[in-house]
């Protein structure tokens, strides 16, 4: 009982990291495509790049794998 009331009390702060990471994660993903637009390549292909090197991405599909079967 304990150890649950002690989980809840920092669930809280678990949340507040996770957003975090997940700030620095969207800040990064938008410097990339910042730079590579600033180092003169085509729209389409910034999206493709910036799209595929997206550090979120195996994070979401790992967190949503279960929930596609």
């Amino acid at each position: 009982m304990k150890g649950l009331l002690h989980f809840f009390l920092r669930l809280p702060v678990i949340a507040f990291r996770m957003a975090g990471i997940v700030g620095v994660a969207n800040r990064a993903k938008r410097g990339f495509k910042r730079a590579l637009l600033d180092g003169g390549l085509p729209t389409d292909v910034v999206d493709e790049l910036v799209e595929h090197f997206d550090p979120s991405a195996p994070l979401r599909e790992t967190l949503f794998r279960f929930s596609r079967k």
